[in-house]
């Protein structure tokens, strides 16, 4: 298991985007693999969960899929109080439209940043 493609995401998201802040604390214990939950922002201890299934290696395609997930819950966190309340209980199309733009927008150096870092992790054969 590896917490780098999400650390990466992070990066990018702090470079690009650091309106959005990023929390004090990142969880990947608290979601079920299986479950159909893939990422919360817990705004009472400051705190982004995703789902563990993002620490196996991904495919590009899994990649943007976690990209998307930071961009949605940074997003909640960027919202004020009462729209994460709101939130929470219904759905927020608002919130998924902005993401899938943002993801898309940041998808292509988020990519390319994967791709760099396994070069550079990479042994020589």
């Amino acid at each position: 298991m590896t917490r780098h493609d999400i650390d990466l995401a992070l990066e990018v998201v702090r470079e690009h985007l650091p309106q959005l802040g990023i929390p004090k604390r990142l969880c990947t214990r608290k979601l079920s693999p299986a479950g159909r939950v893939f990422g919360q922002y817990r705004w009472h201890s400051d705190t982004l969960r995703l789902n563990p299934r993002y620490l196996a290696p991904l495919s590009d395609d899994d990649a943007l899929d976690l990209l998307d997930t930071v961009l949605h819950e940074l997003l909640h966190k960027a919202s004020p109080l009462w729209k994460q309340l709101r939130d929470s209980f219904r759905p927020h199309p608002d919130i998924w439209m902005k993401a899938e733009a943002l993801a898309a927008r940041l998808g292509p150096a988020y990519l390319a940043r994967r791709r760099s870092a396994g070069k550079a992790g990479a042994q020589p054969a």
